[in-house]
């Protein structure tokens, strides 16, 4: 894919929202220096080319009483039927952040977050009953040191 040649207004957008996506058009067309109309079109104009895929919240799961977060290396077995039915498992559990595919030694890489650790267990047993799973490695997050998925954006984003 090649890579986007961003304005220099864009980028300051871009930038404003990554630090607090709840401004307002105002307060972007203040900040970057535009009008409040400009900053409504470039938003529109960004979110159209598919830059900006949508507006959030950023929930702290440990207040919300999920207190325990996974990741699971998976190896899947090579049959199609077999890892579509895991894939269909994954994709409709809510324990499952994030699924993500992989080159080299491992097929699947999960995120999960549970309340617990019997209901981590009740699921790591439930998925590792799928006839596609081969292998898996488990680890459990103890602590999280930096958790801003935003910051290697916000370096191409300045000036």
């Amino acid at each position: 894919m090649v890579e986007m040649k961003l304005k220099k207004k864009d980028k300051c957008i871009l930038r404003a929202l990554l630090e607090n996506g709840r401004l307002s058009y105002s307060e972007l067309s203040r900040r970057c220096g535009i009008s409040r109309q400009v900053a409504f079109e470039r938003v529109r104009k960004l979110s159209g080319e598919g830059v900006v895929k949508g507006f959030s919240v950023c929930l702290d799961a440990d207040k919300l009483g999920f207190s325990f977060k996974a990741y699971v290396l998976l190896i899947a077995k090579p049959e199609e039927k077999l890892r579509n039915e895991l894939s269909e498992f994954l994709r409709n559990s809510k324990n499952v952040r994030k699924i993500q595919l992989l080159f080299g030694r491992f097929d699947f890489f999960l995120e999960l977050l549970f309340r617990d650790k019997d209901e981590m267990t009740e699921f790591l047993r439930t998925m590792q009953s799928f006839g596609a799973v081969e292998r898996t490695e488990t680890f459990i997050v103890y602590q999280t040191m930096k958790d801003n998925p935003e910051d290697p954006f916000m370096e191409c984003f300045s000036e």
